[in-house]
């Protein structure tokens, strides 16, 4: 998010302080991140130590700090978890927020630094780690399970009646306008095959593991040690281990994997039948679920200030470039094959 949250600071403070013992010195709020639930700040204390904090909106349950505090508990290397409170759990609520506190890294993603071909298989190994963790009552209770129906589904097939009527005074909005309207038969297309390829799936008996969900380059970190992290498990979930898989063979836009990156993640992760139905379906799904939350945050979202309406609308855009998840949907379609 580019704007903080409706969290006064010296709330912030205070529940730093009852729920992890840190007196807050200095507190920066960083304008980092796409999802418009979620907020990140440096917390620094009076002896210069310093912690990164990631707050959310809601109560309840929160898989991006639960999920890889229970994965540290395991004994999974490379995930970056979350501390925990004085009261033994990984977050605090305060105010319809919940606040997570972490390590601050002298880190840089992946992305922009690059892979080397060793850290490709560590990262390969530590998948296989994630994928092997037993789905135990505790795990269950963290993550929802695959439905094989894309997150914001309703939202994308519900926008052209707005976009059709977007405000007039609102420059943002029709931008997105224009740039919908050449292409709304596109995005029609991607709504009905995400419905057919999922009604399919429903019926299959694909084995669910428990999956980051969000796993390409940004997601993973490169220490000033050349140690990697693997962050931001909001969109854990047990599925197909293909929802997972899909961010490294063959990617979701191009510039974040390369041929020989996928060998060497797949060297550190084993031998595996990859099922190109479920790659195309959570390609499709995919690019429904940014659809939407872009769009939404552009229309839908009236708390959101220019800015992060202006980056929401950039990333909409971004989408339909070539060699972008749109056209990577659409390329591999055909290999779902019949149902």
């Amino acid at each position: 998010m580019r704007e903080p949250p409706a969290l006064a600071p010296d709330a912030i403070a205070a529940a730093l302080q009852a729920g992890f013992g840190i007196r807050v010195a200095q507190l920066e709020f960083l304008a980092v991140g796409n999802d418009a639930a979620s907020w990140a700040f440096r917390v620094g204390a009076p002896d210069g130590k310093a912690w990164f904090l990631k707050v959310r909106a809601g109560h309840g349950r929160w898989p991006g700090s639960a999920v890889p505090w229970h994965l540290h508990r395991l004994g999974v290397p490379h995930v970056l978890a979350p501390l925990a409170t004085t009261a033994g759990v990984p977050y605090v609520e305060v105010d319809g927020f919940a606040l997570a506190l972490y390590p601050m890294l002298d880190a840089r993603p992946a992305v922009e630094v690059g892979l080397s071909a060793e850290q490709w298989r560590t990262l390969g190994d530590v998948v296989r780690q994630v994928h092997a963790v037993p789905a135990t009552p505790d795990l269950t209770r963290m993550v929802a399970r695959e439905t094989f129906r894309p997150a914001g589904r309703d939202v994308a097939a519900g926008l052209e009646a707005l976009l059709a009527t977007a405000p007039p005074g609102d420059g943002v909005a029709r931008e997105l306008a224009a740039f919908w309207r050449p292409r709304r038969e596109v995005v029609r297309a991607l709504v009905d095959r995400a419905d057919v390829m999922g009604r399919q799936l429903r019926r299959s008996a694909a084995p669910q593991v428990l999956c980051h969900g969000d796993l390409h380059t940004w997601n993973v970190l490169v220490d000033a040690d050349n140690h990697l992290w693997i962050v931001d498990w909001d969109e854990a979930v047990l599925a197909p281990r293909e929802r997972d898989l899909m961010f490294v063979v063959g990617g979701i836009g191009h510039g974040l994997v390369r041929p020989d990156d996928t060998e060497r993640f797949l060297q550190g992760y084993g031998e595996t039948g990859v099922d190109p139905r479920l790659l195309a379906y959570y390609r499709t799904a995919w690019a429904v679920q940014d659809i939407a939350a872009y769009g939404e945050e552009v229309l839908l979202t009236s708390a959101l200030g220019q800015e992060t309406r202006r980056a929401a609308l950039d990333g909409f855009i971004d989408l339909f470039e070539p060699g972008n998840i749109v056209d990577l949907a659409n390329r591999f379609a055909g290999r779902f094959g019949p149902g």
